[in-house]
């Protein structure tokens, strides 16, 4: 079944890998001290907090490898997220997406689980501290994945919800105005302060929320001395 948003999808997917490509390619062309231009700049600042951010929070083994899913997930969501502002239906407000980074993140918790505690060790783990906190213990595993997924899933719908009733009201409103009442003017006055909220600064929020949560539920399964 054809949903609007796996266009949107498809579009910021290509934008995002175009302009990996193009950035990836002004940088390996830099010779000596040469500066990038300030959108290759502000990529590298960009890559640099986060690889910073990753290794501080969950240590310098672990970050390092992480690092790299933290930062694609982080722009990828970032730009879904504000890609209504150019009138693309918000990828993110498809639950498929949400839950496919949420999946790959759970994934990862269970690999690193595995990696510290060993196999045998991850599977009694279900009956720790008794044999009757299985179900428990099951349900606790799989509560990262449906926290993360609607979490970000139901903020960005919500925004998207609450900005078309805002233009179905403004344009309601806009139809009592003589003459120019078939245009939705009064929508235009009213709607970029709300775009600025839901789409940039929700839209930011929500990023770094989920990267954060990423990196607290695969941190917490790191050793002690990575953690």
């Amino acid at each position: 079944m054809f949903q609007i948003e796996q266009v949107s999808i498809l579009i910021v997917t290509i934008f995002l890998a175009v302009s990996f490509w193009l950035i990836n390619k002004q940088l390996q062309t830099l010779q000596g001290k040469q500066k990038p231009n300030r959108i290759a700049a502000g990529v590298v600042k960009l890559v640099s907090w986060i690889n910073q951010y990753t290794i501080d929070a969950m240590g310098e083994e672990y970050g390092r490898k992480f690092s790299a899913y933290i930062g694609t997930v982080f722009i990828y969501i970032l730009v879904s997220n504000i890609s209504g502002l150019f009138g693309l239906s918000a990828p993110t407000s498809n639950y498929s997406v949400t839950l496919s980074f949420a999946a790959i993140t759970w994934i990862f918790i269970q690999g690193v689980s595995i990696k510290t505690n060993g196999f045998k060790g991850y599977l009694k783990s279900f009956l720790d501290p008794f044999a009757f906190f299985l179900i428990p213990n099951i349900f606790g595993q799989i509560a990262p994945l449906l926290s993360l997924s609607l979490r970000l899933f139901g903020n960005v719908v919500a925004g998207s919800t609450i900005m078309s009733l805002l233009y179905m009201f403004t344009g309601w409103v806009s139809q009592f105005v003589p003459v120019i009442g078939g245009f939705n003017f009064f929508g235009v006055i009213v709607a970029p302060v709300l775009h600025l909220y839901f789409d940039l600064f929700s839209g930011f929020l929500q990023s770094f929320l989920f990267i954060s949560l990423t990196i607290i539920f695969i941190g917490v399964e790191t050793p002690q001395e990575n953690g």
